[in-house]
C-alpha cells in the first residue's frame, strides 16, 4: 500500500506509506492522490482532506529522484515531472479544504506540496528546506511563485537562493505555515480542524476557498 485512506466523519485522511523512500512523491503516489482528490471533490459529504505521512523523521522529501532519473532526458521526461506538479496542484481548486499534517522534516518538492495546501499544521521540531539550489535544480511545480505569494518575494528569494533550513517557529513567524503544535500533535490537530470545518456548509467553504485563490491569482 502506497497511500492509506481513512474516512473520519466529514474528513478524508490520506497517509503516504513510503517511509523507506522518505515519502518521496513518485508517479504512482501522485496518481493515487489525484484519484482520491477527484473522488472527494464529487462527494458533498467531504469537507476537508488531511495529508499525512508515515514515519517520524520526514513528512515528504520531495519528488522521487530515483524514478525521475529513469525518465528520458528529453521533452517527454520533463513533461512527466511537470505533469506530477499539475496533478498535485489540483488540490488548490478542489471544493474542499486541504490540510497538511506535518510531523517530520520537509524538503524540496515536499515544500512545494505544502504550499499547495490551504492550511499547514506543523510540529515544533520540524525543519523545512527548499533544497533545489543545492541540487542544481529549480522548483518545477510552481514553488517559486507560491512561495512569493505566501511570504513575499524578499523572504522567498532568501530561502530559495540559500537553501537554508527554516525552523517550524520561523516558518510560522514568516507565514509559511498556519499553526505550530507540540511534537506528536500535528495529526490530531489537523483532524480537529477538519471536524470544525465539517460543521460549516461545504458550498460556503468552496466559495471562500475560490475567492482566496482568485485573490492570489489577481
Amino acid at each position: 500500500m502506497i497511500l492509506r485512506r481513512e474516512r473520519r466523519g466529514t474528513t478524508l485522511l490520506l497517509t503516504s506509506e513510503r517511509p523507506q523512500a522518505l515519502n518521496a512523491i513518485n508517479r504512482e503516489l501522485a496518481e493515487k492522490l489525484d484519484g482520491e482528490l477527484r473522488a472527494a471533490a464529487r462527494d458533498d459529504a467531504v469537507h476537508a482532506l488531511v495529508l499525512a505521512a508515515s514515519g517520524a523523521d520526514v513528512w515528504v522529501s520531495g519528488g522521487d529522484l530515483k524514478e525521475f532519473q529513469g525518465l528520458d532526458l528529453d521533452a517527454r521526461g520533463a513533461d512527466g515531472v511537470l505533469r506530477l506538479g499539475l496533478q498535485l496542484a489540483a488540490m488548490e481548486q478542489a471544493p474542499l479544504v486541504v490540510i497538511a499534517a506535518v510531523s517530520g522534516d520537509v524538503f524540496g518538492g515536499g515544500c512545494e506540496l505544502l504550499l499547495m495546501c490551504d492550511l499547514v499544521v506543523v510540529e515544533e521540531q520540524v525543519e523545512l528546506r527548499f533544497v533545489h539550489a543545492r541540487m542544481g535544480l529549480v522548483p518545477a511545480w510552481g514553488g517559486s511563485r507560491r512561495l512569493c505569494e505566501r511570504i513575499g518575494s524578499a523572504r522567498a528569494a532568501e530561502l530559495l537562493l540559500t537553501a537554508r533550513s527554516v525552523t517550524a517557529a520561523e516558518a510560522l513567524d514568516m507565514g509559511l505555515v498556519s499553526r505550530l503544535v507540540p511534537r506528536g500533535q500535528a495529526l490530531a490537530t489537523s483532524l480537529e480542524l477538519g471536524a470544525e470545518l465539517g460543521r460549516l456548509p461545504r458550498p460556503s467553504l468552496a466559495a471562500m476557498k475560490r475567492s482566496l485563490y482568485e485573490a492570489k491569482s489577481a
